[in-house]
């Protein structure tokens, strides 16, 4: 089955019979939230009074992930040739682990308090739009996921082009995490810093981070180097999809929107026996008129057909009684094409013969003659 957004993401914390381990360790977690807050405020004072050095910076990261309980193993050698590291997206302090152990700074967008960002070896990435800009950055290497945000760990999302103009070889580093008891990262729809789950951290037991450093190659080819390692799918998902698909409806939707029904109604045009439940339902998922009239030709979206349209002007259609509704999946008239370009082609004939189709229907119901025309 192939990855979609929505078995890339956890929509749950706890799964399976977690939830009453959880409860037993609860009183001995409250301790360590207890503990490790003390430890929060003692590193925020440091970060503020201690200068900007590379000594102190690692004094702190350590003190940091003392607070936020992550272990790191490392596996692999660094290669000092490359001044840039791309990696997967695994949770909200990959940054902080990755600076830990190979002391390095990461590129973000979120909006974090500046003595945050650096003790958790964060830059704003808007400060790295051109490629001079890695100049400052000399006395450290450069970690980037061009991913943009986690997933869930069971494919690799798409990787953003713009660190390709920046550097020709860099270095992968697959990141996996692991943590008993609650999902590391749960995906709420929002952008921005993801507080809840850097707030798990200091409950959970520990939090433990494995870096695989790889062999160096093309910035192109990171992305099917980390999949291949971490034996997961390279998708064409993009992270902003993950959001939009976690997204909480607002409580003022209560009906669908003028622009949901508009393409409904395009899909109706060329399927007019698909349920308009059924299309909205489809397109509340694709947003894409072709991808959904795609979905119910292939028979990816079961329907039930509703009653053909009566013929001639008065006449009622026969009543055999009711029958119930059927699971319907309609049938393939070819075998499914290989490539993009053959499947391509192919709806665009099978949506023509259906526009065709529907447009005889109309033709015969209102009893037009169209030889009179001109």
């Amino acid at each position: 089955m192939a990855l979609t957004a929505e078995r890339l993401r956890n929509n749950e914390r706890f799964s399976g019979e977690n939830v009453t381990q959880f409860l037993l360790f609860l009183p001995l977690g409250l301790c360590l939230f207890v503990v490790r807050t003390i430890l929060a405020l003692i590193l925020w004072v440091a970060s503020i009074i201690l200068p900007n050095k590379s000594t102190v910076r690692q004094m702190l990261s350590t003190l940091a992930c003392w607070t936020f309980g992550v272990y790191v193993k490392v596996k692999g050698q660094r290669d000092a040739r490359c001044s840039m590291l791309v990696a997967n997206y695994a949770s909200c302090l990959d940054s902080l682990a990755a600076a830990h152990a190979l002391g390095t700074i990461s590129l973000r967008k979120w909006k974090v308090p500046p003595f945050f960002a650096s003790t958790l070896g964060i830059r704003n990435a808007a400060q790295f739009v051109r490629k001079e800009h890695f100049g400052d950055c000399t006395s450290a290497p450069l970690l980037v996921q061009p991913e943009g945000g986690p997933a869930n760990g069971r494919g690799l999302l798409r990787f953003a082009d713009w660190p390709f103009p920046v550097a020709q070889r860099v270095q992968p580093v697959a990141i996996e995490v692991e943590r008993v008891f609650t999902a590391v990262t749960v995906h709420t729809g929002h952008d921005g810093f993801p507080w809840r789950d850097a707030l798990w951290f200091l409950l959970a037991p520990v939090t433990v981070y494995k870096l695989t450093l790889l062999p160096t190659c093309e910035v192109t080819e990171a992305a099917t180097v980390i999949a291949e390692h971490l034996q997961i799918e390279a998708t064409d998902i993009e992270y902003s999809a993950l959001c939009r698909s976690a997204a909480p409806r607002s409580p003022a939707a209560t009906g669908p929107s003028r622009e949901l029904l508009r393409r409904a109604q395009q899909v109706k045009e060329v399927l007019p026996r698909v349920p308009l439940r059924d299309i909205m339902r489809d397109l509340a998922i694709t947003r894409s008129v072709d991808v959904t009239v795609t979905n119910f030709l292939e028979g990816v979206t079961p329907y039930t057909p509703e009653p053909a349209p009566a013929q001639g002007s008065g006449a009622a259609p026969p009543q055999a009684g009711p029958s119930a509704p059927r699971y319907v999946t309609p049938p393939v008239q070819a075998p499914f094409p290989k490539n993009a370009k053959e499947r391509q082609l192919s709806f665009q004939e099978r949506k023509a013969q259906m526009i065709a189709e529907a447009r005889q229907r109309y033709i015969e119901k209102h009893g037009l003659n169209l030889s009179m025309v001109g």
